[in-house]
């Protein structure tokens, strides 16, 4: 079964090029266009990883991504944040947040691809038993 990702990304280009790549990939894409929606699809759908813009209109990335750690349907979800804020203050309160990784723009596809895939599989793996 392909991996489901739902990518929250405002600009145009970025969004196409993301679904596109991904899609090359064998993963199935959904991609909004900013905040409010991209909640509304995360609790809606069931998702391996969401990719996440900071700098959107409206609730921004920081919001989407306390609010889907809040909700239990969206908590164990991996997000990988994936912005042109290149700043120290913005990585770390991303991944205060629960970010699993910050990407910054310009970035590799196949970096990308290798980040979702593994954290898609550790999410996949069953947690191991407590040892006595």
């Amino acid at each position: 079964m392909p991996l489901r990702i739902l990518c929250i990304e405002d600009d145009a280009e970025t969004r196409v090029l993301l679904k596109r790549a991904l899609e090359v990939q064998g993963m199935q894409v959904d991609a909004v266009w900013e905040g409010e929606k991209g909640l509304a699809a995360a609790k809606s759908g069931r998702f391996d990883c969401v990719l996440l813009d900071i700098m959107m209109p409206g609730l921004d990335g920081f919001g989407v991504l306390a609010e889907l750690r809040q909700d239990p349907l969206t908590r164990d979800v991996p997000v990988v944040v994936v912005t042109a804020r290149a700043d120290a203050e913005s990585r770390e309160r991303a991944m205060s947040l629960g970010a699993n990784e910050y990407v910054v723009k310009p970035f590799s596809f196949e970096r990308l691809r290798h980040i979702i895939q593994h954290l898609a599989a550790a999410r996949a793996k069953p947690p191991e038993p407590p040892r006595s």
